[in-house]
């Protein structure tokens, strides 16, 4: 059964586009035959890394506390049996690290909680008529924000690995997003993926704890404020580690320069009105697609 508005216009999400485009079978399993792969179970979903990170970073730029949403998915987390924690790894604590890393990185503070953006919506919604007056197109954006620079549509990704430009480059969700802004009356300049990559920095190994204790000096895909955490908890002195606290420190994001953090990164892509036409009608042929499941 199609999805219909109050209007009764025919809707084609954005999931059911990327899903089509993907895999046809897929989608015809999915939306046609309401099948479930046996490991997509509602417990499951919540505690995978991207998943409980993402619903962090709501609860933060929604103006709520993120610990409070961070305490609650880690008491389903210890529900769990032994060999399903193991699976899944010391969720809790390594994203706990993270998020603290996250908003250490962006300069998180009392006088700019935001780091520069004014947050104009959050997991808000885009609904807009497609071209050739066949239906409506909904997707859902993780932010809206204004900057001293424009407004943009802002969707975090998270990664094993951060991407290069060549997935920004064809990306056509970021295109569709713009084009149903364009079309709310946003005046959207642009997109930004704000990337996360989902291992948390490592914390600094204790060395010779039977003579000097230090820090090791093997290579650590560390950060600041894990590696000064380390330190103190070590019971070490900070000024002995005074020039890779600062190498470290520089990694911190700072609007307009080279960002350096292995772990974050945003990236922002303009898309002219012609590449978003293009994205559009391809979307549109995928739509036709989805209509004769119908």
């Amino acid at each position: 059964m199609p999805i219909l508005n109050d209007n009764g216009q025919v809707v084609t999400t954005n999931s059911m586009i990327k899903e089509m485009a993907r895999c046809p079978k897929k989608f015809q399993y999915h939306y046609e035959q309401k099948l479930e792969p046996r490991y997509a179970q509602a417990r499951d979903k919540p505690l995978k890394r991207g998943n409980w990170f993402h619903a962090l970073l709501e609860e933060y730029y929604s103006g709520r506390d993120w610990l409070v949403a961070h305490d609650q998915m880690s008491r389903v987390f210890n529900s769990l049996f032994d060999e399903e924690q193991e699976a899944l790894g010391d969720l809790p604590t390594e994203l706990m690290a993270l998020m603290k890393s996250y908003l250490w990185h962006y300069g998180a503070n009392k006088e700019d909680p935001m780091h520069g953006w004014d947050i104009l919506g959050v997991e808000e919604v885009l609904e807009c008529e497609w071209p050739d007056g066949n239906g409506i197109y909904r997707g859902k954006v993780d932010l809206r924000v204004d900057t001293e620079h424009g407004m943009y549509i802002v969707d975090h990704k998270t990664h094993k690995s951060l991407p290069d430009i060549t997935h920004r480059l064809l990306d056509y969700q970021s295109a569709l997003y713009i084009w149903a802004a364009w079309e709310m009356g946003y005046p959207v300049k642009g997109f930004q993926w704000n990337y996360v990559k989902t291992k948390p920095p490592t914390k600094p190994a204790l060395v010779d704890q039977k003579r000097t204790p230090r820090l090791t000096k093997s290579a650590v895909d560390t950060d600041y404020p894990t590696m000064f955490r380390a330190i103190k908890e070590y019971g070490l002195e900070v000024e002995d580690y005074r020039e890779r606290l600062l190498a470290l420190k520089h990694q911190r994001w700072k609007y307009g320069e080279v960002q350096t953090s292995p772990f974050f990164r945003r990236d922002i892509l303009e898309k002219d009105e012609a590449m978003v036409a293009r994205v559009v009608a391809s979307a549109m042929r995928t739509r036709d697609r989805i209509l004769e499941y119908g």
